[in-house]
């Protein structure tokens, strides 16, 4: 760790044994600032349970106002945040990416109890959440020693609070549905850490809208397809794994509700033929 590293540390040690409170309300934001240039270091510790908790406490108790909350949207989604490093071999850059679009998830979540920002701008972050979606390829879960990564499911939870604003429409959701199974259709890395739970979660409450016809969720259920790979590679096999273990708890997410009985069918008919 570097020494900055070290004394924020400290600080957010203090910070958690204070009950995530600051004597001035001044500090908040500019502590908050401080955590963004430090959202993707590699003490687990640091980045996951302080960084990010404090800001769960901080942005779900009303600490940072709306102009404030903006401020740090625009920085969670910048080049060197959300994107950062995006198209470099660095195993390590994927942190600040992967903790980048968390705080992305909280401010959203607190935007829907709170309706401050416009829909022009809920727009540009769907743009950017879908781009960082399709761009992203470190999709590792628990990394050993440097802690959770999980920007598969970190972006899904960003997705799930987006998929719930009432701004976006079918054709919305379908890019957003669409953007899922791209990201789950992969063969170059297993998903093992609980990843199709969480982007299940995001495709429910996007069914859960009501507005998607049952032509167009059967349509884009068909496209969860092995048909083109080949048998004999692994990367089949692989994308067969990720394929049935979605579709699977997809099936179980929706088993009790008899408004979705035609889905329930729908992915037993494409289990068998995988």
């Amino acid at each position: 760790m570097t020494q900055k590293e070290n004394i924020l540390k400290e600080k957010l040690l203090r910070v958690k044994k204070n009950k995530y409170l600051l004597e001035n309300q001044e500090n908040y934001f500019s502590l908050g600032l401080e955590m963004m240039d430090n959202i993707g270091c590699l003490d687990p510790e640091l980045r996951d349970r302080l960084i990010y908790v404090t800001f769960f406490h901080w942005i779900t108790e009303g600490r940072f106002n709306f102009e404030q909350l903006e401020h740090l949207l625009s920085i969670s989604l910048d080049n060197t945040h959300l994107f950062y490093r995006i198209y470099d071999k660095d195993e390590d850059a994927v942190f600040a990416r992967a903790f980048s679009v968390l705080i992305v998830a909280l401010i959203i979540d607190q935007h829907r109890k709170q309706d401050f920002l416009l829909e022009e701008k809920l727009y540009k972050i769907k743009d950017k959440l879908l781009e960082y979606m399709h761009l992203e390829q470190d999709v590792r879960g628990y990394v050993h020693v440097r802690g959770w990564a999980h920007s598969a499911a970190h972006t899904a939870d960003a997705l799930d609070e987006l998929v719930q604003c009432n701004c976006f429409n079918k054709v919305d959701l379908l890019d957003i549905l669409n953007s899922i199974k791209s990201k789950m259709c992969i063969g170059y890395y297993v998903y093992v850490d609980d990843e199709s739970e969480r982007m299940v979660t995001a495709v429910k409450n996007a069914l859960d809208r009501k507005i998607l016809t049952k032509s167009e969720i059967i349509e884009w259920l068909q496209g969860f397809s092995v048909e083109d790979s080949k048998s004999t590679h692994i990367n089949y096999y692989h994308l067969k794994v990720n394929i049935k273990g979605f579709l699977r708890s997809l099936y179980f997410r929706l088993l009790e509700q008899d408004d979705f009985r035609f889905i329930i069918e729908e992915i037993r008919k494409l289990l068998k033929k995988l």
